[in-house]
């Protein structure tokens, strides 16, 4: 099924855009999905894991961000997550349907992009 691109477009379609975006960028990601049990959807954690956001992207740097709808809620449990790694100093954020519409997403992933290195005109390999 194909993503659907605009305000309306569900968490689920934003993460697999996002997804998408980080493979082509060749940044590295994690996701953890949840399964449906018995008992509802869960999402096996141990230690303090409840609440934890849906991204880590790896590239120059971390991202750890949240999606969500447009008219979705952190919930408390992310909240905390989202609080603890601000004070440790990562980057840390939320990003909604309208952050990919209008480019931050894409800004904030190509600037973590690793470039390859180019040699200085004038050095011993260059």
């Amino acid at each position: 099924m194909k993503a659907r691109l605009g305000l309306d477009m569900s968490e689920d379609d934003l993460l697999k855009v996002i997804l998408s975006l980080c493979q082509t960028m060749h940044l590295r990601t994690a996701h953890f999905r949840p399964a449906r049990t018995e008992k509802g959807w869960r999402t096996p954690v141990q230690g303090d894991g409840k609440g934890w956001l849906d991204l880590v992207i790896v590239g120059s740097e971390v991202l750890y961000r949240e999606t969500k709808s447009t008219n979705g809620r952190v919930e408390p449990d992310q909240q905390v997550w989202m609080d603890a790694l601000a004070a440790a100093g990562q980057n840390v954020g939320v990003w909604r349907p309208i952050d990919l519409l209008n480019g931050t997403i894409g800004r904030e992933l190509n600037a973590i992009r690793r470039r390859p290195r180019v040699p200085r005109q004038g050095s011993p390999t260059g």
